[in-house]
């Protein structure tokens, strides 16, 4: 079985699956109580829609050359200053090169990803 990094809102697509399918099993017993606890905390920290995760993903990765990680990360997280996007991109070989100009133009472009 292969192991795959994903975002909170990809887990939270899978735990809604997930759910649906544990409803339609036993509908008196539904999800465990681990995957009840994990249903509840993607549904609370999914900062956009598995849709969108998946477009900024690629974006980052493609216009940025963002290591696969990073960009999941910027995707969980969902940075909305400098600091704290710097913060996120401080081990990524790419990430650590951009200056603060830079970094204030990927917010700007997260930010239209977001209301897009």
């Amino acid at each position: 079985m292969d192991e795959k990094t994903v975002s909170i809102p990809e887990v939270k697509e899978i735990m809604d699956y997930v759910k649906e399918q544990m409803e339609e099993i036993d509908s008196e017993e539904g999800m465990s109580h681990f995957q009840e606890i994990t249903y509840n905390y993607v549904n609370k920290f999914a900062k956009i829609d598995v849709k969108k995760a998946k477009k900024v993903k690629e974006f980052l990765m493609e216009k940025y050359d963002f290591e696969e990680i990073y960009a999941i990360n910027i995707i969980n997280i969902w940075p909305r200053t400098v600091p704290e996007l710097r913060i996120i991109l401080e081990k990524s070989f790419t990430g650590k090169t951009l200056n603060d100009e830079q970094l204030e133009v990927i917010l700007e472009e997260l930010e239209e990803l977001e209301s897009s």
